[in-house]
């Protein structure tokens, strides 16, 4: 490799090349020998003033796409440089994101999302810490593996990992279980506050007045049966307080109109019934919106 006259030099730092760039063109994987070179030369720095302005910083991270580690380079900092420029960030307010999912996290949940999102979280679902966000996981058994499916390609654009993930099991006759996560994204920060008010899953009326049939739909098909004897709906509330449950009756009375019951179960359990009188109601509310492999959950 052949180091660069002054002229040569000189005319690439007047581009807007950084350091690494000018010094791989002329085969040099570290910039500093390049740099070195310059002061011997007497070239004039790269940079004027050693803080850049906000209006500069924020065209530089949020219009060009740079990296504070790209920025650095291209001010002419040292070699950790870079954490000066994240100083700064914080300083001017200005927030990004070039983690490995950046991309996918700036697109927003659909309402159809949101709706399945809402329903699932009172079913099977839950959201998952990372970071200083959340995940929404999803888990089901083998039998319910193409309903997971269905899932998954409803949350494909939030899946870094396009498959499930299988786990061999002790229980439920050794059969394995599915799951997959989304991706940590804004909007599940929010949900978790509608949802885990203090950290902890409490079903309120402002959480049930989101819900859609689509909603209402899933949480069936997560949580819900269907007594083929009796023709009632059970939706499997054991895991909510009495007063949680209270709340889910009088959603479901005042909303839709469906009346349904607190059932007592063992262990001071009880669940949510909906009657036979009632079913139909209830079915021709969420029918379409049930996914052919779960068809048979409507009888």
């Amino acid at each position: 490799m052949k180091a660069p006259t002054k002229e040569q030099l000189l005319a690439d730092i007047q581009t807007d090349a950084t350091w690494k760039e000018i010094s791989q063109k002329y085969g040099y994987s570290d910039s500093r020998f390049i740099r070195k070179l310059a002061n011997r030369y007497g070239l004039p720095k790269r940079r004027t003033v050693l803080k850049p302005s906000e209006e500069e910083l924020r065209k530089m991270i949020l219009s060009d796409g740079l990296t504070p580690q790209k920025v650095a380079e291209k001010l002419g900092y040292g070699e950790n440089g870079w954490s000066n420029i994240y100083a700064y960030c914080r300083e001017y307010g200005i927030k990004f994101d070039f983690s490995v999912n950046h991309g996918m996290r700036s697109i927003p949940f659909t309402t159809r999302q949101k709706e399945i999102a809402l329903g699932s979280l009172l079913g099977d679902a839950y959201l998952r810490p990372s970071g200083k966000s959340y995940c929404l996981s999803f888990t089901h058994g083998e039998n319910q593996k193409g309903y997971l499916e269905w899932k998954l390609s409803e949350f494909s654009n939030f899946v870094a990992t396009k498959k499930l993930y299988r786990r061999e099991t002790n229980f439920n006759g050794n059969l394995p279980t599915y799951s997959f996560s989304t991706i940590t994204h804004p909007y599940l920060f929010g949900l978790h506050e509608l949802c885990y008010p203090g950290g902890v899953k409490v079903v309120t009326m402002e959480w049930l007045k989101k819900l859609s049939p689509l909603s209402l739909a899933v949480w069936y098909l997560d949580d819900g049966s269907l007594n083929k004897r009796y023709g009632t709906i059970v939706l499997c509330t054991n895991c909510f307080t009495r007063e949680e449950q209270e709340t889910i009756v009088e959603y479901l009375s005042s909303v839709y109109g469906i009346d349904s019951k607190i059932e007592p179960r063992r262990n001071d359990q009880s669940v949510v019934r909906i009657n036979a009188s009632q079913r139909q109601k209830f079915f021709d509310l969420i029918s379409t919106h049930i996914p052919d492999c779960m068809s048979y959950k409507l009888g």
